[in-house]
C-alpha cells in the first residue's frame, strides 16, 4: 500500500509541538522533499478554503499548525495552562516583558505571592530560573513562546 504524502504530511503536523522543517518531513515520511513542498502547499490552501479554525503557518525555518486568534482565545480554557490565574499571568507578562529579570525584582513589583507564581511557572515550562548569588535570573522559555505563537521575545518587546 502506497502513502498517501499529503496525509502523511498532515499527520505529521497535526502531532508535532514544534515547526518541522521539509528536510525532517522528507526524511522521517521518506517522501522526497518535493513531494513534501507540494503537500504542504495542497494542505495550506485546502484549509484556506475551507475556512477552518487552524492554519499551516511557517515558523523557525519549518511549518506547524496553528489556531486561529479567534480559534485559540476560544478554546484556551481547554490547552494545558489554559487556567492560568490572572494574577500569575500577570507575573508572567513581567517575566517576559522585562526578562532577564532578578526573582527579587519580580517580588518587589509583584509582591510575595511572586514566589509561588514563579513556581508555577516553572513548573509549566514557561520560565527558566538559574541560579545568580542569593537570587536567581529569571527568563521566558521556547515553551512560552511556542504557546503564546511567537517566534522570538522582540515579537512583545519595544
Amino acid at each position: 500500500m502506497a502513502i498517501d504524502a499529503k496525509a502523511a504530511v498532515e499527520a505529521a503536523l497535526f502531532v508535532a509541538t514544534r515547526p518541522l522543517t521539509l528536510e525532517e518531513l522528507s526524511r522521517v515520511l521518506g517522501i522526497p522533499q518535493e513531494e513534501v513542498h507540494a503537500a504542504i502547499n495542497a494542505i495550506s490552501e485546502e484549509l484556506e478554503r475551507a475556512g477552518k479554525p487552524y492554519r499551516l503557518r511557517t515558523k523557525g525555518g519549518g511549518y506547524i499548525l496553528e489556531l486561529t486568534d479567534e480559534y485559540a482565545r476560544l478554546v484556551r480554557p481547554f490547552a494545558p495552562g489554559g487556567d492560568i490565574p490572572e494574577p500569575v499571568l500577570r507575573t508572567l507578562a513581567l517575566i517576559a516583558y522585562r526578562g532577564p529579570i532578578t526573582q527579587a525584582e519580580v517580588v518587589k513589583i509583584r509582591g510575595d505571592r511572586a514566589y509561588s507564581h514563579i513556581r508555577r511557572l516553572i513548573e509549566m515550562g514557561f520560565v527558566r530560573a538559574k541560579k545568580k548569588g542569593k537570587t536567581k535570573v529569571l527568563e521566558i522559555t521556547e515553551e512560552f513562546l511556542d504557546y503564546f505563537g511567537l517566534e522570538s521575545p522582540k515579537d512583545f518587546r519595544p
